[in-house]
């Protein structure tokens, strides 16, 4: 049974969006986005171009070109705008104040954002509050922040280290947006004070402890920055974070590969000093295409707005608790809505998420009357009747036959053929034996689609392993197996076994979980006893 990502689940709690006004709602879709937000046509229709901005910039930084078709419409990520920083914590974290001001969930179903429309409004507070608010981050920002990790994912998929992961993202926080150009290469606010007070320390940066501490927070973000910026604004240095992915993907050590890529580190903390002592490095680029990004804008009907509230939730993601609070919200929109497709493919996922499978699959097959074309419906259709398979085996067959149907009418979606290869990993009749080529192919083409999804990820890693093709199973899985914690130490040591001819514990550990497995509360707990019971055998220090 994996474990694969047990950690990552267990740190999930959710709390309650705030109502949602019909009023107040617009939908934007320009090529990339979907906008959804709780503010007036004008700011929502700005700030829907300003994402599209974004990603012209970063193709110009990295030498992408312009979207030539061949992205599948579900790549586009649907963003969620409304409310306060604080509402944002309280979605993310169940509480009000933890700092989170907004945040992005990659997934082949669909990725999402959520940002607020404004940072939290100025009620009474002492000089502490005010300073620590002042110092808050972006709204917008942040997503431009995530996004980059997005994008990268999308484009130019490879193992970069954390400080140049988050660094890099950094650098597109503060694009600021003009008539005719564009602006980049501003200091982060928020990274002011570890950027100030932080002695430089490319050993800590570029090679962490595995038990990170508030510091190491501020070198991999502040620092990262620092260093992002003068690897990508400076024209000598220009090309060199190629050599140390390079130099990474030789099996050099973090510190080795600085020094083969950046030459002389010493030289590099004297350059890096003096940047960070000097002026910011601005650069004023114009905009590859004069026209304003086309955005089509409308407000929300009244159904359309009344499932918000229910659609924000199910996207961000529910606990059990939540799932059956929600079901009674969705029932009660489909008795008041009972034609709408908005308010029905909302329910379905309540239903869906709540395990109420023959609910969930009633209401997909309404959507589907309404609009034989629903691909989101037709993937729930094919989602139920997998889920079902792990108690039934008997299943499998209709599940296939329902995702290959969800394919057809989208075959550039990267769900449905996930799902379809499933569908044979989890067959009885292929236990022991070889998954059949298509299917193999359908996988590979999802990746392709959704490389920012970490369970199609895991799904190829394995399937790689199972071939027999290590290298090409370290390069897939490489962001894991490179990281400084517990669990990547172990998977480590489980991929050495691997190489030596004990193939089991390796392929165990990173086979996908059936996903109608259910785990309650303490089941999960006491899986994640047993991971660290068994990274603590690896030798591993447990993080």
């Amino acid at each position: 049974m994996t474990r694969f990502f047990v950690a990552l689940a267990a740190l999930i709690t959710l709390a309650v969006a705030p109502a949602a006004q019909a009023a107040d709602w617009f939908r934007a879709e320009t090529e990339h986005f979907i906008v959804y937000a709780e503010d007036d046509e004008s700011a929502t229709r700005e700030f829907a171009q300003d994402l599209e901005r974004l990603d012209e910039v970063l193709r110009l930084f990295t030498g992408i070109s312009a979207d030539d078709g061949s992205l599948p419409a579900s790549a586009k990520v649907t963003v969620f705008r409304f409310g306060e920083t604080r509402d944002m914590s309280a979605l993310a974290a169940g509480r009000r104040n933890t700092g989170i001001g907004g945040f992005f969930i990659g997934r082949a179903n669909g990725s999402v954002a959520f940002v607020p429309v404004r940072q939290n409004r100025r009620r009474g507070r002492s000089v502490r509050e005010a300073l620590d608010e002042d110092l808050q981050l972006d709204p917008r920002g942040i997503l431009f922040h995530e996004y980059v990790h997005y994008f990268m994912f999308q484009h130019a998929d490879a193992p970069y280290p954390l400080w140049y992961s988050e660094g890099f993202a950094e650098l597109f926080a503060t694009l600021e947006f003009e008539d005719d150009y564009f602006v980049i290469g501003e200091m982060p606010t928020a990274r002011s004070f570890s950027l100030a007070t932080l002695p430089i320390d490319l050993e800590r940066t570029f090679d962490p402890p595995a038990r990170r501490t508030r510091e190491d927070t501020g070198y991999t973000y502040a620092h990262g920055w620092l260093i992002a910026s003068h690897l990508n604004l400076n024209p000598e240095r220009r090309g060199q974070m190629t050599e140390y992915m390079v130099a990474i993907g030789q099996g050099a050590s973090p510190m080795e590969a600085a020094r083969r890529a950046f030459g002389d580190l010493d030289v590099l903390r004297d350059e890096l000093e003096e940047f960070r002592q000097g002026r910011a490095r601005l650069l004023r680029v114009p905009y590859a295409v004069d026209a304003d990004p086309a955005v089509e804008i409308h407000r929300l009907a009244d159904d359309e707005a009344a499932r918000m509230n229910l659609m924000i939730r199910s996207n961000r993601g529910v606990d059990e608790d939540e799932a059956q609070r929600l079901v009674s919200e969705a029932r009660s929109l489909v008795a008041e809505y009972p034609q709408s497709e908005a308010v029905l493919l909302a329910a379905t996922e309540a239903e869906f998420d709540a395990r109420n499978y023959a609910e969930a699959e009633s209401l997909a097959s309404r959507v589907l009357e309404i609009d034989p074309e629903s691909t989101e419906a037709a993937i729930y259709f094919a989602d139920v009747a997998l889920r079902r398979t792990y108690e039934d085996p008997s299943q499998i067959i209709e599940a296939r036959r329902r995702f290959a149907a969800a394919n057809r009418m989208e075959n550039d979606h990267a769900y449905p053929l996930y799902g379809y290869y499933l569908t044979y990993l989890f067959d009885p009749e292929y236990e022991g034996d070889e998954v059949p080529v298509t299917a193999k192919q359908a996988l590979e083409a999802s990746f392709a689609y959704a490389p920012f999804d970490s369970t199609v990820r895991q799904a190829l890693v394995h399937m790689l392993l199972t071939e027999g093709r290590p290298d090409e199973a370290r390069i897939v899985g490489a962001s894991y197996l490179t990281g400084n914690g517990g669990y990547a130490c172990m998977l480590r040591k489980k991929f050495d076994e691997y190489l030596a001819g004990n193939e089991e514990p390796l392929l165990d550990e990173v086979r996908p979980d059936h996903p109608g497995e259910y785990l309650d509360e303490e089941a999960r707990e006491a899986r994640n006893d047993e991971v660290e019971a068994e990274i603590e055998e690896y030798g591993c220090e447990v993080d």
